[in-house]
């Protein structure tokens, strides 16, 4: 007994000799609706029975709703080998799920279709999916053949396992349940017929899906328009689909002196059989030959369907346009285009509204309500995060990036070998069926070094599911001065990453911002507690473990000995460890056995071999380092003892939450606000090297890692390994950058952009390369309820109103608009902030009086918006902290310095420099600018190898915060390049927070939001010195009071000013207004040569890294390139 659902069914006729519903369940196939002569009827033959079995979807004894026993197809499978349309293998249905068929309506057209007058309108359900389909007589006669025709080709003995697969396949069917076809045409029905009819139709559809060789046939799939994508998981709703023609062409690129090709495609086309299917947020068109998708139309505010003669200038057409390309379809019927129009419209103005409005600030997406996000400050902890998020990932990671580095260290310090490196994390997921997706932008190699071409050939090595690409090509593209500049990581379309931090070389730091890494150096101590004492543990250097370059050849046993703490290395203990309260905690360390244990002392170690050059070097690659080699016969040794020690490390792993909760005591008490855990503080992997009493034995930055970029730009990437600098002399350039993470539907909007820019650089570079396929966007539903990660820092998430901006035009994403949103939400949040901004970038180029060689608004609305608080006498402040100098190499006042002279330039020109300065402007307008903006820079000083050194810290990250509520983080610049959006390409968050806690503003009661107040006081600690001090006196909630303003944060400045002045004579300097004076000023020596321990007392004063920015340096000279220097044939938007 075979049970049906067919309640509920209407057809829009009276019923001839129709059975009730309950006769109709109880009736077999033959008895319910077919009771005329069998001569009227065609049956759908089988070959001989050789069993009584049923498909099991068919004969369940539930109901055809019942669809709780099956799992619908993993995304996964949009990346699947494809296969061809008429592959019997392929199944495109959800295994296991029937399907539900009704014909709930007829339409009659005898006018206009003598033949076939009636338009069955067909509803199906599977699974989840429903959909409508709507077929004449003329469709089911053409069913009805081809299967009648390929179960005459089964009757055929073809000797291949296919074959007699396939005819074995078709003999478990009862002959009582063979579908069979009504032969007489609509055209011979009277209107008592027309009912009967549709329930011989249905009768006829449902047994054919009842016999799985007829149900998975091709031409069945075409007749319920059914592909390979419809049932797809994660891909939205079941909607129109079916074979059409597409006409070559209609993409916009530029590509220069080739857009003639263009107009001639348009004319000479050709016509090409593609199948057509509309999903919630895109178009996109398959080839049915092999079952490749061969493009994807995403829907956005360019979004248009029409349909005529009028405007597709054929009978039958419809035209499918977005910003990117328009697609020319050509249908049978005005019908069939008429459907297409409808779904295409319907889909637009529903789950694709996002895209297709209007959105604010102009941007791509939509505000995301109470999205779930959080900071990063500096890249430890980003770096860290990323790596762990890239461990979870179980469909597709994508990344973005202007420079990748595949060895950089994303877990540091390093005590796991090889597992937390970049480019292992991808080749571990790709092993594991995670597909890879890297775009990198393709420099032009005379003017960068960054080898773009190298990283990729490093990835896409290490496994065919690592796919990456470059763009632009200069030539073909025409594109010269412009980067892609975004940086972003996004996992499964559902986590997301973006700020300013590649994932390259020099941007791994902490708050610490270190100017030394010697590795474990026996110069360097660091302090454990044993019991009650407290003494100072030193591990010595061991000549002969330099010649290990492998975690797994650390080799003999820890030399630890006592000694009195130096008076340097106590001083720099105190600096950062002073809020440590650490208990007396006991040190067990595996060494004979398993089950053996010995508490670390004095004598605790046999052999004088020190641990910390072991930790140096990490990698197996590192044995060009140095040219000595181990001797064989302790190579074993040192192995066995080498993994001791690592258990030893991942056992000491436990105690880091103990540890970290203690450091989080530090925090001031005038914050009520909970801080997101292991931000501002050390990583869980130094956590353990500490307890271990190792701080800072292994090298934090290996190789190419440990980088002044002013010293000396990057070459030969292909040696990671290799120094680039001396680090014995040289100090690195601590870097200070801003990154964050966001899931959910936010996260989908990072992916679109992602998959935007894939899909367009495939376009242009790889068309015909299917091993680069086309990326597929997910939809949006249930992206409310995305599940966290069960990771350390997504345990604390802020919930805030998030959209993404962009900076893209044609080159970047193949758009023929531009989108400058970024711009538009900077003038938006300063034109309304009513009580201070604070500003990190990496460059302040923005002409404030309507300069021609400069055009972003960025210092016109600064200007505004001060002259309105003054105007109203409001208290209002504007903080901007940038690099001191930028990050080219070179030495200023040479031939070398002409790159960093001219940007250093533009930013005293857009600041202090000449009448249209914004320094200038309000000079005239407000009397002291400084009552409402200052400028600021970082600097950090230390020791190495007993010498004082300082270096500027560089500011590379892409920050404004507003009134402690609105935050935009991201990869922009304030300059032209990033904010007028046909230049570089840029990606960035703007965030309102929704969840407030209670503070001051002004000295008045202010409701503060979590993510931005947070952020912002974090921030505020870093910079003056108080994330380590523990130092309870300085109140930092308010940011406008004059106490703040002035009495702590300029006078924090100026006093750290004053020291490094005094102590280094270091540059830029406003003591110094010319090259002469300046090469005056470096010949005469400083007081950290001349006198250290005056020097060391002095530097004992300076609080953080907090210093004013020098407005007067080479003030009396053109900083502009000269002529007859290469940088002065560069256009000047090259530089600004």
């Amino acid at each position: 007994m075979v049970l049906y659902n067919t309640s509920g069914t209407n057809y829009g006729f009276k019923m001839a000799n129709s059975v009730s519903t309950n006769d109709l369940i109880e009736m077999t196939p033959q008895e319910s609706t077919i009771t005329d002569g069998d001569s009227d009827y065609e049956d759908l033959p089988s070959p001989d029975v050789e069993g009584d079995d049923t498909d099991d979807i068919c004969h369940s004894e539930v109901s055809l709703l019942d669809m709780s026993d099956f799992t619908l197809p993993s995304f996964t499978k949009v990346h699947d080998e494809p296969l061809a349309f008429k592959d019997p293998s392929v199944n495109m249905l959800i295994p296991g799920c029937p399907i539900n068929i009704k014909i709930v309506d007829i339409e009659r057209h005898p006018a206009t279709h003598m033949l076939n007058p009636n338009l069955y309108v067909i509803e199906l359900q599977h699974g989840p999916y429903q959909w409508t389909v709507k077929k004449r007589y003329k469709h089911f006669q053409h069913l009805h053949q081809q299967l009648t025709l390929f179960r005459t080709g089964l009757s055929i003995p073809i000797p291949t396992r296919r074959h007699k697969a396939r005819r074995k396949s078709c003999r478990k069917v009862e002959r009582s349940r063979l579908p069979r076809f009504p032969k007489r045409p609509d055209a011979l029905l009277t209107s008592d017929k027309i009912s009967l009819r549709a329930e011989q139709l249905e009768e006829y559809l449902k047994n054919v899906l009842r016999i799985p060789l007829y149900r998975n046939h091709h031409e069945t799939m075409d007749f319920l328009e059914i592909c390979p994508l419809s049932f797809v998981s994660n891909l939205g709703k079941k909607r129109k689909e079916g074979l059409i023609q597409k006409r070559s062409g209609g993409h916009r690129i530029s590509t220069g002196c080739f857009r003639l090709k263009r107009g001639f495609i348009d004319w000479c086309g050709r016509w090409r059989w593609r199948w057509l299917l509309v999903k919630d947020n895109f178009v996109a068109y398959v080839k049915p030959d092999n079952g490749r998708v061969r493009s994807i139309l995403l829907m956005d505010q360019g979004f248009r369907v029409e349909c005529g003669f009028v405007s597709t200038g054929i009978h039958h057409g419809l035209q499918i346009s977005n910003l990117s390309r328009h697609l020319l379809v050509r249908c049978w019927t005005r019908r069939k285009a008429r459907e297409w129009s409808e779904s295409l419209q319907e889909a637009a103005k529903t789950t694709a509204r996002d895209f297709t409005q209007p959105n604010r600030h102009g941007a791509f997406c939509p505000v995301r309500n109470n999205s779930e996000c959080r900071w990063f400050i500096d890249g430890a902890t980003y770096f860290e995060a990323v790596a762990e998020t890239l461990e979870k990932a179980k469909e597709e990671i994508f990344i973005a990036d202007w420079w990748l580095s595949p060895e950089i260290y994303m877990k540091r310090p390093v005590i796991q070998g090889e597992i937390w490196r970049l480019d292992h994390i991808l080749k571990r997921k790709a092993q594991q069926g995670v597909k890879v997706f890297v775009l990198l932008y393709k420099e032009v190699e005379l003017a960068l070094g960054i080898n773009s071409l190298y990283s990729k050939q490093q990835l896409v090595n290490m496994h065919p599911n690592i796919k990456v690409l470059r763009h632009p090509d200069h030539v073909t593209n025409g594109t010269l001065l412009w980067a892609h500049h975004e940086k972003l990581v996004c996992v499964d379309q559902t986590y997301a990453f973006l700020g300013g931090i590649d994932l390259c070389y020099g941007r791994w730091d902490d708050f610490q911002h270190r100017l030394t890494d010697l590795g474990g150096v026996g110069r360097k101590t660091s302090q454990v507690t044993l019991g009650g004492d407290v003494k100072a543990l030193q591990v010595t250097q061991s000549p002969q473990l330099r010649r290990s370059h492998s975690m797994s050849e650390i080799g003999n046993e820890l030399s630890i000995k006592l000694s009195e703490p130096s008076p340097l290395s106590t001083a720099e203990k105190s600096k950062t460890d002073s809020s440590e309260n650490v208990e007396p905690i006991k040190i067990n360390i595996e060494v004979a056995t398993p089950t053996s244990s010995q508490i670390i002392t004095p004598s605790s170690s046999d052999e004088k071999k020190s641990l910390s050059e072991e930790l140096e070097y990490p990698s197996s690659h590192l044995k060009a380092v140095d040219n000595e080699e181990c001797a064989k016969k302790k190579y074993l040794s040192r192995k066995l003892k080498a993994k001791r020690v690592m258990q030893a490390v991942v056992r000491l792993q436990g105690l880091k939450k103990q540890a970290h909760n203690k450091s989080l005591e530090s925090i001031t008490n005038y914050d009520s606000l909970d801080l997101p855990d292991s931000d501002m503080r050390r990583t869980n992997s130094e956590i353990a090297l500490n307890e271990l009493g190792l701080q800072g034995s292994p090298k934090l930055w290996i190789g190419k890692d440990y980088i002044n970029f002013i010293i000396k730009d990057f070459e030969h990437l292909h040696k990671p390994y290799q120094d680039l600098i001396d680090r014995h002399t040289t100090p690195r350039m601590p870097w200070h950058d801003i990154g964050c993470f966001v899931q959910g539907a936010i996260a989908r909007d990072v992916a679109r952009h992602f998959i935007q820019r894939w899909n367009f650089t495939k376009f242009e570079k790889a068309k015909y390369y299917d091993r680069y396929p086309w990326l597929i966007p997910k939809s949006y539903e249930g992206c409310e309820s995305v599940p966290r990660l069960n990771l350390s820092f997504s345990k604390k998430l802020f919930c805030a109103n998030c959209q993404i901006l962009r900076s893209v035009s044609t080159w970047s994403a193949g758009m023929k608009t531009m989108e400058h949103s970024i711009h538009t939400a900077y003038l938006d949040v300063i034109r309304n902030a009513k009580h201070y901004i604070y500003i990190e970038n990496q460059f302040f180029i923005s002409q404030s009086a309507g300069h021609r060689d400069v055009l972003n608004g960025i210092g016109e609305a600064l200007y505004q918006r001060i002259l309105l608080a003054h105007k109203n006498k409001e208290t209002f402040r504007v903080y901007v902290v940038m690099p001191l100098l930028p990050a080219f190499e070179g030495e200023i006042g040479t031939g070398t310095g002409t790159a960093i002279q001219a940007i250093t330039h533009w930013n005293y020109a857009s600041i202090c420099r000449g009448p249209d300065s914004l320094y200038q402007r309000l000079l005239h307008e407000v009397g002291d600018p400084n009552a409402y903006i200052t400028f600021y820079g970082l600097r950090k000083h230390g020791l190495l190898n007993e010498k004082i050194v300082t270096e500027l810290v560089y500011v590379h990250s892409k920050l404004l915060i507003a009134d402690d509520r609105i935050v935009i983080i991201g990869s922009a610049n304030i300059n032209d390049r990033s904010l007028l959006g046909n230049r570089d390409s840029e990606m960035c968050l703007i965030v309102e927070d929704v969840d407030f806690e209670k503070t001051l503003m002004n000295g008045k009661p202010y409701e503060a939001g979590h993510f931005a107040c947070s952020l912002r006081r974090t921030l505020f600690r870093e910079h003056l010195g108080l994330l380590d001090q523990g130092n309870q006196s300085i109140d930092i909630r308010d940011p406008v009071c004059e106490s703040f303003y002035k009495e702590v944060w300029i006078k924090t400045a100026a006093l750290n000013t004053s020291i490094y002045d005094k102590v280094f004579r270091c540059i830029p300097s406003d003591e110094v207004h010319s090259f002469a004076e300046l090469k005056e000023y470096l010949s005469k020596p400083n007081l950290a040569v001349s006198d250290p321990e005056t020097a060391m007392s002095l530097l004992s004063g300076v609080q953080g890294h907090l210093v004013l920015l020098p407005f007067f340096f080479l003030c009396n000279e053109n900083l502009t390139p000269g002529a007859g220097t290469k940088e002065s044939l560069m256009p000047v938007c090259l530089w600004t």
